[in-house]
């Protein structure tokens, strides 16, 4: 009996352990699938990845937090359950599978954060596994732009002249920039007690691999994000040589960020993509490059021929691409967060996921002792922000693992 309950925790430890690993790595499976992909070979590893990763959380949730167990279990039937009623009542089977493998992108984040607020504390510290992540992953986003610029890999954008910004071999471009903020604010943090010298570089680094990135989201999220944590308004009462150096800087680089900006955002094309909407359309669509046009188009629809089930529901992510082709021309999602859990899951989705989107906020903004998550209040903030003007952060599956590691894995620092 002894050596049975022995093995069984061996396997239990050994599952953790798989999964810590197949986190470290899940985005270079990503970048391995673009590469697949490039070549021809339509498999998406990734997916399969990402999705034995959540069936691994859940079975390590049985034995290690029961309670984090039931509740991802709950998550899961409240975004699986409808999309299958909703065929069965309809005669519609062949948009099921797809629905439900949208909504599951969806709970990655909870799931994952249940995950890692679980992990029991290790003699040799988390600290150095949230370092590991952080420095690999956000090499390996730098790595991928820099190639899609050499035109390695994808461009951002296609456009009639070739190519615009870079991405290398991550095929869900448009969820780049989010990972980019992501991972880029934490490796800022992670260097808070480096020089001036040495951070006004990684700085400079990190909004030119924005620019080559070719996206407004990953340029203006950075720079908010660094802004409000360097922000500092109390002058000290006595000032050293090296601190008068800095404070004269500021003003220099404050005047410097909008001329690298432009001449950049110039030389990689992307001011022909904004220009386009500022000529074109009024503030606001230039502002939400046309996503408020979606946001009109749905809204022709929305009123009529959603039911009392689809307002609380949705109509499902596939089903609500069919009537953005029938009635606004364009098979294609608003890209605001907001909008699509809206339309595509309804009442309940919105209440769920922007739910555990603000009491994460909330948890990070409130002062805790936890010294490791100190900024991800920033992150947390302008991702939400994000998610209202760009889209792509609440049914980002590359975002998603990621958040739940940054925002989960401190709470184990705190167990005794």
């Amino acid at each position: 009996m002894i050596n049975e309950i022995s093995s069984q925790d061996y396997l239990f430890i050994y599952l953790r352990k798989i999964l810590i690993g197949m986190v470290l790595v899940y985005l270079a499976v990503d970048c391995f699938n673009g590469v697949l992909l490039r070549i021809g070979i339509g498999i998406s590893i990734s997916q399969l990845f990402k999705m034995a990763i959540l069936f691994g959380i859940l079975l390590y949730l049985i034995r290690s937090n029961l309670t984090y167990f039931l509740l991802s279990l709950a998550l899961i039937l409240a975004f699986i359950v409808p999309p299958i009623t909703q065929s069965l009542s309809s005669g519609e089977t062949s948009t099921v599978v797809g629905n439900i493998g949208y909504n599951l992108k969806l709970l990655l984040f909870p799931i994952s954060f249940f995950f890692f607020a679980s992990l029991p504390k290790y003699d040799w510290g988390q600290s150095r596994l949230f370092k590991l992540f952080a420095w690999f992953n956000f090499a390996l986003i730098a790595t991928n732009i820099l190639l899609g610029v050499m035109g390695i890999g994808y461009s951002q954008y296609n456009g009639p002249e070739g190519g615009i910004g870079g991405r290398g071999f991550f095929f869900a471009g448009n969820e780049v920039a989010g990972i980019f903020v992501l991972f880029s604010a934490t490796c800022w943090y992670l260097i808070r007690d480096k020089s001036f010298l040495f951070k006004s570089a990684f700085f400079i680094f990190l909004l030119l691999l924005g620019i080559l990135n070719a996206s407004k989201t990953a340029i203006l999220g950075i720079l908010l994000i660094i802004s409000l944590l360097e922000i500092d308004l109390q002058v000290p009462k006595k000032i050293s040589l090296a601190q008068l150096f800095k404070y004269l800087l500021i003003p220099i680089i404050i005047i410097a960020i909008p001329v690298v900006l432009y001449i950049g955002i110039k030389s990689t094309g992307l001011i022909d993509r904004i220009s386009f909407f500022y000529q074109r359309m009024d503030i606001l669509t230039f502002i939400l490059s046309g996503r408020n046009q979606m946001v009109l188009g749905a809204m022709t629809f929305y009123p009529n021929i959603y039911s009392f089930w689809d307002y609380l529901l949705g109509l499902g992510n596939l089903e609500f691409l069919e009537q953005m082709r029938i009635f606004h021309g364009v098979a294609h999602t608003i890209e605001i967060d907001f909008f699509d859990l809206l339309f595509m899951n309804g009442f309940l989705g919105v209440v769920i996921i922007l739910g555990f989107y603000l009491l994460i906020l909330i948890r990070s903004i409130i002062p805790s002792g936890r010294e490791v998550t100190k900024y991800m209040w920033a992150v947390n903030l302008i991702l939400i922000l994000i998610s209202f003007m760009a889209g792509h952060v609440f049914n980002s599956a590359m975002l998603g693992i990621s958040l739940g590691f940054f925002n989960g894995l401190p709470v184990a620092f705190q167990k005794t």
